[in-house]
C-alpha cells in the first residue's frame, strides 16, 4: 500500500486546479480550524472543495504534445544526417553533419541559457515550450481553455510550469539527437557510404577538426579507439573512402555522449527545480492572501484553546484605542492577552525607544494597531519594519480600527480596500490583517 502523500505536498496538476478554482472564488471561505503551514492551509482548502479543476488533463494534453513534437524532431534529426550525403559520391560530408546535429542545436541552447540568466533565473521556455504550451491547450477541450488562458501565467504557477515546460522541451531536443543516432546507424547498416570533409582552407580546417575529435573524443578514446577518425585521411580526394571509416563510429558515439545524454541530464535537473519549486511554494501573490485572511479568520465568540500568554500592543502615529474595548477583542478574536502598550510614530524619542525595548519581550506576538482612515504608507513602513527587525519567528498581527471616545468603530469599505492593498503590495512576510469588528 502506498505511504500517504503529505497534506502540504504540491503537484503541478494540483497547483493548476488550486488557481482555477481561485479564480472563481466567491470571496468567502469558512475558517481553518487545524491551522499549520501556509501550504498546508491552502491545500486543505481546495480538497475541500467539489470542484475538479483541470490540471491532470492539462498536464496530460502537455505531455501528448511534447509526444508528437518529439517524433517530428526525431524525423528531423534523421533528416539533418540524411541531408548531408552527396548522393553523386555516396560520401557523408562530416563538417556539415556535425554542425546540423551537435553544433547548432548546442548553438541554440546556449542562446536561452544566456536569456535565462539575464531573466533572473526563471526559465524562459522557448519556441519549443511556447509550442508545446499551445498544443497542449487543444487537447483539454472547451470548457477549460478558456480559464487555463487566464490562469496560466497566475503567481507562482508561472515558475513551476516553466521549468517543466523546459525538461519537456529538453525531451524534444534529446529526441532529435536520438533520431540523428537512428538515422546514421539506418544509413551505415543499409547502405555503403564513405565520410569526408573538404573546404578551401586545408590546414586550418584540419587543425580545427583534430583539436574538435580530441575533445568529442576524450570520454571514450582510451577504451575505444576505433571511435576516433583519422582527420587527414577523410579529407576528400582519390583515397577518401577507405580514410573515412573511423568517422561512423566517432559520430554514433558523439550524438550519444555530446547529444542525447546532456539533454536526459538537463530535463532531469529541470525536473528537480520544479520539484524544488512546488516545495518552496509561499502563495504571497494578492490573491493568496485574501484567501488566507479568510482561512485564517476566528469566528466571533470562539472562546481561547488553552492558555494565552501576554502579547504587546504597539499603535502607530498617536491612535490610543480604549484598552478595555480592544481587550475582548483581542482575547477572543485573535487569542492574544494585551499586557503591554506602546506606541510608535509619535515623534516622542523616550516613547519610541520604549516602544523598541518592548519588542523584544512579548512572548505571544505583537499586535500593531492602526487607524483606519489614516492610511499613511511610509510610516506604516517604518513601523512594520520596526516590528520585523525585532518580532524573530513570533505572531505579527496588523489590526485595524477606528477609535472613538471609549469604543472602537469597525473600518469602512473603502477603507478596507485601501488597508488589504497595503498589505498585498508588501508581500513576502507572514503578516496577519485584521479588521476590528464589535463583539
Amino acid at each position: 500500500m502506498p505511504a500517504k502523500e503529505p497534506e502540504s505536498r504540491w503537484t503541478l496538476a494540483k497547483l493548476i486546479d488550486f488557481e482555477s478554482v481561485l479564480a472563481s472564488w466567491d470571496g468567502k471561505a469558512s475558517p481553518d480550524r487545524e491551522g499549520g503551514p501556509r501550504a498546508a492551509v491552502m491545500r486543505r482548502w481546495l480538497e475541500g472543495g467539489e470542484t475538479e479543476g483541470p490540471g491532470r488533463r492539462w498536464l496530460a494534453g502537455i505531455g501528448g504534445a511534447a509526444m508528437l513534437l518529439a517524433a517530428v524532431a526525431a524525423v528531423a534529426g534523421a533528416g539533418a544526417v540524411w541531408g548531408s550525403l552527396d548522393r553523386a559520391s555516396s560520401g557523408v560530408n562530416v563538417i556539415w553533419m556535425l554542425s546540423a546535429t551537435l553544433v547548432l542545436p548546442w548553438l541554440l541552447l546556449a542562446f536561452g541559457a544566456v536569456g535565462w540568466l539575464l531573466r533572473g533565473f526563471v526559465p524562459g521556455i522557448g519556441l519549443i515550450g511556447g509550442l508545446v504550451e499551445k498544443l497542449s491547450l487543444r487537447f483539454v477541450g472547451d470548457e477549460w481553455r478558456a480559464g487555463l488562458e487566464r490562469i496560466r501565467r497566475s503567481g507562482e504557477l508561472v515558475r513551476v510550469l516553466a521549468w517543466h515546460l523546459a525538461a519537456r522541451t529538453q525531451m524534444v531536443a534529446a529526441a532529435f539527437h536520438a533520431g540523428a543516432f537512428a538515422g546514421l546507424g539506418a544509413m551505415v547498416l543499409f547502405k555503403r557510404v564513405g565520410f569526408f570533409w573538404e573546404t578551401t582552407t586545408e590546414s586550418a580546417m584540419r587543425s580545427f577538426l583534430d583539436g574538435a575529435v580530441a575533445v568529442l573524443s576524450a570520454p571514450w578514446a582510451a577504451w575505444l579507439p576505433r571511435a576516433v577518425p583519422n582527420v587527414d585521411a577523410s579529407r576528400s580526394g582519390a583515397d577518401w573512402m577507405e580514410g573515412g571509416l573511423g568517422w561512423w563510429s566517432f559520430s554514433l558515439m558523439a550524438l550519444a555522449v555530446w547529444g542525447v545524454l546532456p539533454r536526459l541530464l538537463l530535463a532531469g535537473w529541470m525536473g528537480w527545480q520544479k520539484r524544488r519549486a512546488l516545495a518552496a511554494l509561499t502563495f504571497q501573490a494578492p490573491h493568496h492572501r485574501k484567501l488566507w485572511r479568510e482561512l485564517n479568520a476566528v469566528r466571533r465568540g470562539e472562546e481561547p484553546k488553552g492558555p494565552v500568554d501576554g502579547a504587546l500592543v504597539v499603535t502607530v502615529g498617536g491612535a490610543e484605542p480604549d484598552h478595555e474595548a480592544l481587550r475582548p477583542f483581542l482575547l477572543r478574536r485573535l487569542r492574544m492577552n494585551p499586557t503591554a502598550w506602546e506606541s510608535l510614530g509619535v515623534l516622542d524619542e523616550d516613547r519610541e525607544e520604549a516602544a523598541r525595548a518592548a519588542l523584544a519581550k512579548a512572548p505571544a506576538g505583537i499586535v500593531l494597531f492602526a487607524e483606519g482612515w489614516s492610511l499613511a504608507p511610509r510610516q506604516m513602513e517604518r513601523a512594520l519594519a520596526e516590528v520585523a527587525s525585532r518580532a524573530g519567528e513570533r505572531r505579527r498581527v496588523l489590526l485595524v480600527g477606528d477609535p472613538v471616545e471609549g469604543a472602537i468603530d469597525p473600518v469602512t469599505d473603502e477603507e478596507r480596500a485601501q488597508w488589504e492593498r497595503f498589505v498585498d503590495e508588501r508581500g513576502g512576510e507572514e503578516l496577519e490583517l485584521v479588521f476590528f469588528e464589535p463583539s
